[in-house]
């Protein structure tokens, strides 16, 4: 059973959008089933949303965005609004 769940990301305008989705495509069984994503002066915000069939693939592909040095931000934002917490991570 595959899960949707969304991303939310902040990056420079110098990095390519294709760089990002081959990124996260490249994580076997994820893909992405919808992208919205808005220029912000320098930066790039915006929430992926990306099917996978298990929540580690979801953290792969965080951890692969993450290592990116033109991202600024990454949030997992769990499906249920009644979830414990989101995770908030940054990279400087």
């Amino acid at each position: 059973m595959k899960s949707t769940y969304q991303i939310k990301i902040a990056y420079r305008n110098s990095l390519s959008l294709h760089k990002i989705t081959t990124l996260i495509e490249s994580v076997k069984g994820v893909k992405i089933k919808h992208l919205n994503l808005m220029s912000k002066g320098k930066d790039t915000v915006g929430v992926l949303t990306v099917e996978v069939s298990h929540l580690n693939e979801l953290d792969s592909v965080v951890r692969l965005i993450q290592a990116n040095r033109e991202v600024s931000a990454v949030e997992k934002v769990y499906p249920n609004p009644f979830a414990a917490s989101t995770e908030m991570w940054c990279t400087l």
